[in-house]
């Protein structure tokens, strides 16, 4: 284990993020298999016997990953000279994982301390661009080409932000010419309180600020964008959990109940003429 800068508030969920994708990549019958999880992980300076008490929302944070990924699969294969704009990348393997044209560019974005602990930690092709700068900061799309479809993935994001800066990224992706999409996660208003937990194990302020109730509320506040897909993420958990005809009963069961709304995964799209989903 190599030593790294001690990360503060929410720039911490990445080390949990992470060590959920090693648990899962080490288990028997992994859903994201991230191959870069454990090797990352053991450089960086991380008390696992605390993440433990994470453990049980590994199959969550993993297969909202893996969604993500097919999202951003799905668009590279529509627009290969596209281009995807990863905000608070964290320590995340995404860039790897998927199959990149090389018409495409990618640009991952983060706060300075995190970019600088990712640069050491992952060696990126050289065409991966990253932008050292908080995800909320207007002055970072001046950097991002507003001719070319775009994919902003914001994965374990929008809610740790207060609801103000999530209305004004919105906005900004709503206003740019270009056809695009966003992907991000969502939870519910009654998730908000559990948050507390995530500052007994950060031992920091790390709660969530920001919930939506649907993508439908969403884009009437944001005109510009239109829904491409809402999904609830409890339910697709439950199948995972639980295979076969069991899972399938569970997962439907799970559909019709308040745990539906925990986690939501959403993708907008922008622009004049946004692509329709696949």
């Amino acid at each position: 284990m190599s030593s790294s800068p001690p990360l503060r508030g929410v720039s911490q969920t990445l080390l949990w993020t992470l060590y959920l994708r090693a648990v899962d990549a080490r288990s028997l019958r992994p859903v994201l298999g991230d191959p870069w999880a454990q090797r990352v992980l053991d450089q960086v300076d991380v008390d696992e016997r605390r993440l433990a008490l994470l453990q049980g929302d590994t199959r969550t944070i993993v297969t909202r990953g893996r969604e993500l990924d097919r999202w951003t699969q799905e668009f590279l294969d529509a627009h290969p000279d596209g281009q995807v704009v990863s905000l608070a990348c964290g320590l995340d393997s995404r860039v790897l994982r998927v199959r990149r044209p090389p018409t495409s560019t990618w640009t991952d974005v983060d706060l300075p301390d995190v970019v600088d602990l990712r640069r050491r930690v992952y060696d990126l092709p050289d065409d991966v661009r990253t932008i050292a700068a908080s995800a909320t900061d207007p002055s970072l799309w001046d950097d991002v080409p507003d001719d070319r479809p775009t994919l902003v993935v914001a994965e374990g994001l929008l809610m740790y932000l207060e609801p103000a800066a999530v209305r004004g990224l919105l906005d900004r992706l709503a206003a740019r010419r270009a056809p695009g999409e966003v992907c991000f996660d969502a939870v519910g208003r009654w998730v908000l309180p559990l948050s507390r937990v995530l500052g007994v194990v950060a031992r920091d302020d790390v709660r969530f600020r920001w919930s939506a109730g649907s993508a439908r509320t969403l884009v009437r506040a944001h005109p510009g964008l239109v829904v491409r897909d809402d999904v609830p993420l409890t339910p697709m958990v439950a199948r995972e959990a639980v295979p076969g005809p069991v899972g399938r009963v569970l997962a439907a069961s799970t559909s019709l109940s308040p745990l539906a709304s925990a986690m939501r995964l959403v993708r907008l799209g922008f622009g004049t003429t946004s692509p329709s989903a696949t």
